[in-house]
């Protein structure tokens, strides 16, 4: 009767480890794809700021060259 009790223990024991365990798990998982939604973010935005200098930087040199001497 002593074991019986003591396995059913160790079972709620076991069932609250396991649901941690998918808790913790969710929990990576989430912050996974913020981290992933925020990197793509990230890369999207220094790709726009490259091709706004290069624009930039391309009006520049055509004011340049569209200056003559006297």
């Amino acid at each position: 009767m002593l074991q019986k009790h003591s396995r059913q223990g160790h079972i709620a024991g076991s069932s609250r480890r396991s649901a941690l365990n998918r808790r913790k798990g969710s929990i990576f998982v989430e912050y996974l794809l913020l981290l992933t939604i925020v990197g793509l973010g990230g890369l999207v935005g220094i790709a726009e700021v490259r091709a706004a200098l290069h624009n930039e930087l391309i009006q520049l040199a055509a004011a340049i060259n569209a200056i003559t001497p006297p």
